[in-house]
């Protein structure tokens, strides 16, 4: 017997058959089967149909609004909310009745129901009356609304007087921007084609390193000399090791009216460190303003190797003037001279190993010549 006698079926046959009778679709109608359309559903096979076609979730359907076919959940709920052919009933409940969903913005701007703004809302009539009534509106306050242009008319003739006066303010302050501009621009040619500081070769090195030049260099208008941070320009290094050439950049200042100073790099390296490292030293300078600053010179500096690949991997070192050994002869006054007789620094600055490292990120030494950027910390 089946084995789902209980429930009504009445085959019987041989055992080796229960299967093939349980299974096909023409076999035993009361097993339980899931629903085609994959909704999870699990009913016995003589009720499917009517599941699948009438019933399921999942069942494929036609909107009946604008006809695209997709599951009957999705078409009676989401689209629905969204169907631009679905009728709707103007909010204003005009004689229209319901309008297309699609043309119901349309039909609000057409609407005789719907509240609209007083024609002369752009001179302060702040009115609101429905569309059909817009022009009795405007027939019965025509006085009033001429008073409002006249009174709108006279404060736009201020507001134009004083737009032209803000108008040749602007001009008088932009002549005079990009008179500096054009100083400005003149003293960068003159400065940067110094072969001690950054010149045409500035585009080969990021932006940044060029943005602290250019910063640097606009005190140049102000002051006459370079406020840190500077960037200064060593060429033709290896000449300079070769030869031990002894390098000095221009003089800078720690800050606006604050030390004078200078920079001196030893390619080939100095004392017990000649031929092994970059050795570099700051110096103080007979300065303008050496009778307003305190003494001996108490400050931190750092002096930083450019990474001429990107903006990162910077090799930097902290001069400082704070520690309390600091000779004299370094941190002092200069008297003497135009500077100091001895700089303080590192003999052993950096490696010649490490400045000549290369890596798809870092580079410092490039055709041949190198930037050093000093900052007051």
């Amino acid at each position: 017997m089946c084995t789902n006698k209980e429930r009504g079926c009445e085959w019987q046959g041989e055992l080796n058959d229960i299967n093939n009778h349980l299974g096909n679709n023409d076999g035993c109608q009361f097993e339980d089967v899931k629903c085609s359309n994959e909704c999870g559903k699990l009913l016995q096979r003589r009720y499917v149909t009517n599941h699948v076609e009438t019933e399921c979730p999942h069942r494929k359907v036609d909107c009946q609004y604008c006809h695209i076919t997709g599951e009957h959940q999705f078409i009676e709920g989401e689209h629905k909310e969204q169907c631009p052919k679905v009728s709707l009933s103007c909010p204003n409940k005009c004689e229209v009745g319901s309008v297309p969903r699609e043309d119901m913005e349309a039909h609000k701007k057409e609407c005789p129901l719907e509240m609209v703004h007083c024609e002369y809302h752009n001179v302060e009539c702040e009115e609101r009356m429905m569309r059909k009534r817009k022009k009795e509106h405007e027939e019965e306050k025509m006085e009033e609304h001429l008073l409002l242009m006249k009174y709108r008319l006279t404060n736009s003739h201020g507001e134009v007087c004083l737009t032209k006066a803000e108008l040749a303010d602007t001009k008088s302050k932009l002549a005079s921007a990009v008179e500096e501009i054009n100083t400005l621009k003149l003293v960068l040619h003159q400065a940067l084609g110094h072969s001690s500081y950054i010149s045409g070769a500035a585009s080969d090195i990021p932006f940044t390193k060029r943005w602290t030049e250019l910063t640097s260099m606009s005190m140049l208008m102000k002051s006459g000399s370079q406020v840190c941070p500077v960037v200064v320009k060593i060429a033709g290094y290896s000449e300079k090791k070769n030869n031990e050439v002894q390098w000095y950049s221009d003089s800078f200042y720690s800050h606006d009216k604050g030390y004078k100073m200078c920079l001196r790099a030893y390619p080939a390296g100095e004392g017990d460190d000649e031929g092994t490292h970059l050795s570099v030293f700051l110096f103080l300078m007979k300065g303008p303003h050496d009778d307003e600053l305190t003494w001996p010179l108490r400050k931190k500096f750092q002096v930083k190797l450019l990474n001429q690949t990107s903006d990162c991997e910077h090799f930097s070192l902290t001069v400082d003037y704070y520690i309390d050994k600091v000779p004299e002869e370094f941190a002092g006054r200069v008297i003497d001279g135009d500077k100091a007789k001895n700089g303080w620094g590192y003999p052993q600055f950096i490696s010649n190993e490490g400045l000549l490292k290369v890596t798809p990120t870092c580079q410092y030494l490039k055709d041949d010549y190198i930037f050093l950027q000093v900052s007051k910390l």
